[in-house]
């Protein structure tokens, strides 16, 4: 792997973005607030430390203004769109191994693949985008906090009840000849993001499960915040701002974990959420043959309001569009329900653009309209996310997936910055 640049006069921009943050609080950690209340609180945010072949732990953090400016920022505990890592758990169900579970290799195990990911949008699309994979054994958490780290990233939970997200990474251009690492430049984000209701709200199956015995889980942890920040590019040959987005907006996190491969036998994910001043809307669908709507879901989120979850609804997807990585997405969904009081609930959902296609995920904007209540009536953008790894095994793709992967060294000085 080429060494990346990095050079005195690019370390003292960085360093005094990163003192800017500091005296902001950006860094102020849980001193004040006792453990047992964090744990208490945000325990089913926390780290679940996930063992088995093919196994993953994702914490998300959207942000997506009026504009289309915004970002979406993911920590992995195994980076379950890795061709390596997915190749690892096809070998290990199709061997057998999963029926004697001895041995096990490394490769095939969540710690191989811990990583980070932040793509940047602007205007409605991607300007920026990393997938960074650190060593295994990168990835430092405790069991029931949502306190982790990657190598020099971090998400922090601070007294006052913020979460604070610390990150660097190593860029990818898209050129026509594929993926390019941009070792010379860096992505720098410190992000605020605070929760406007108390608490994990929500928690479900994320998908069926299968005869392999794992489980797949998707917490809706802080689905309404206020999230303020800034994120830049720095160009490290020159000490220069290649950009610079302040952010200012609301935002959604939501955290996935599960015992084996995400889209094991089963065909894709399509989950999705839209954000308001005091309400918050997150829907779930899982498409496969031996899906039947187990786990889908309708769920609203409102200030000083219990949280209304419809189970089971009716979906419907009336079009569907392909990527270029041959991923199926939405071009619209509907679905249907009804609450305890039998009123009927109906969520439509309408795709408008593309914000970035990639092996293995589909993120677009979309316009939302929740119908509830009677005629109560919630209309919002929001962000549609569809998860399909059954494509990233083709040689092409699995080859573009490699590409887009920047593999971070224990001595590179990313870690140091």
């Amino acid at each position: 792997m080429a060494q990346p640049i990095y050079n005195s006069v690019g370390s003292g921009l960085i360093d005094k973005a990163m003192n800017n943050g500091s005296r902001s609080g950006s860094k102020a950690g849980i001193a004040g607030l006792g453990p047992a209340a964090m744990v208490s609180q945000w325990e089913e945010d926390g780290w679940r430390q996930q063992r088995t072949p093919g196994s993953y732990e994702c914490w998300t953090f959207d942000v997506l203004d009026a504009l289309g400016n915004g970002a979406s920022v993911s920590f992995f505990d195994g980076l379950y769109f890795h061709p390596k890592y997915l190749r690892e758990e096809s070998r290990f169900y199709r061997s057998g191994s999963h029926l004697r579970v001895k041995n096990v290799r490394p490769q095939s195990l969540a710690s191989f693949y811990p990583a980070v990911a932040i793509s940047l949008f602007q205007g409605g699309r991607r300007i920026a985008h990393a997938v960074n994979v650190y060593p295994p054994g990168s990835f430092r958490g405790e069991q029931g906090s949502p306190e982790v780290a990657i190598g020099p990233n971090r998400i922090t939970l601070r007294q006052d009840g913020t979460f604070g997200l610390q990150m660097r990474a190593y860029p990818t251009d898209r050129s026509m000849a594929g993926p390019k690492a941009r070792l010379d430049q860096m992505m720098f984000a410190e992000l605020t993001f605070r929760p406007k209701l108390p608490g994990v709200l929500h928690s479900q199956s994320l998908r069926p499960n299968v005869d392999d015995g794992a489980r797949h889980t998707w917490v809706v942890a802080a689905p309404l915040c206020e999230v303020t920040g800034r994120i830049q590019q720095v160009n490290l040959r020159d000490d220069t701002l290649a950009l610079d987005l302040p952010v200012q907006a609301n935002g959604f996190h939501d955290h996935i974990f599960g015992g084996s491969g995400i889209c094991r036998r089963i065909k894709r994910i399509i989950r999705g959420h839209a954000v308001g001043d005091n309400w918050a809307i997150a829907w779930n669908h899982a498409v496969g043959n031996r899906c039947d709507g187990q786990t889908d879901s309708i769920c609203l989120f409102e200030t000083d309001m219990q949280p209304l979850i419809i189970m089971h609804p009716q979906v419907e997807v009336i079009q569907r569009n392909t990527s270029h990585f041959l991923v199926p997405y939405p071009a619209q969904l509907s679905m249907h329900g009804s609450d305890l009081r039998g009123n009927a609930i109906e969520l439509l959902v309408k795709h408008h653009d593309v914000l970035e296609a990639g092996p293995g995920l589909v993120r677009s904007t979309c316009s939302v309209q929740l119908t509830t209540r009677g005629k109560n009536r919630f209309i919002g953008m929001g962000l549609l996310e569809t998860n399909s790894t059954r494509s990233v095994g083709l040689p092409i793709i699995s080859d573009w997936a490699s590409r887009s992967i920047i593999r971070i060294e224990a001595d590179d000085p990313l870690w140091r910055l």
